[in-house]
């Protein structure tokens, strides 16, 4: 397994797979700068390519408006992702997963409870490689 401690979030993924699993530090309040950083961090960690995410936003407390914007630009903090599910055990965590879940966007995402629900859907919706012939 692939771990990358960064200070407001750890990555981690299984080495040689594209699903992307991202917990959040405890009580975490989102603004534009902390937003940039959080893609920044992202992106360094998947080397700028397309993946999945598993992303547990049960810690995050707040989300300002400039953030949440930021993070549902194609160009910003959707970059590179091909589907996401988000994981929330808490009214005001789920409050925000089903904003970004509601958001439009090129790919799926769903909101879930626990972890093991989330990869399972992950799996089921991940694409299936193009045949070649």
């Amino acid at each position: 397994m692939k771990t990358d401690p960064h200070p407001l979030m750890v990555c981690s993924t299984e080495l040689g797979n594209d699903i992307v699993f991202i917990e959040f530090q405890d009580n975490l309040r989102v603004d534009l700068a902390v937003a940039q950083r959080i893609v920044a961090s992202r992106l360094d960690f998947t080397e700028n390519r397309k993946h999945y995410v598993v992303i547990d936003i049960s810690n995050v407390r707040q989300v300002t408006t400039e953030a949440r914007e930021f993070m549902q630009r194609p160009d910003a903090g959707l970059k590179n992702i091909l589907g996401a599910a988000f994981i929330a055990s808490n009214p005001v965590s789920a409050l925000l997963a089903n904003i970004f879940v509601k958001a439009p966007k090129d790919f799926e995402a769903k909101f879930f409870s626990n972890k093991k629900n989330a990869l399972e859907w992950i799996y089921t919706n991940r694409q299936k490689p193009e045949p070649v012939l």
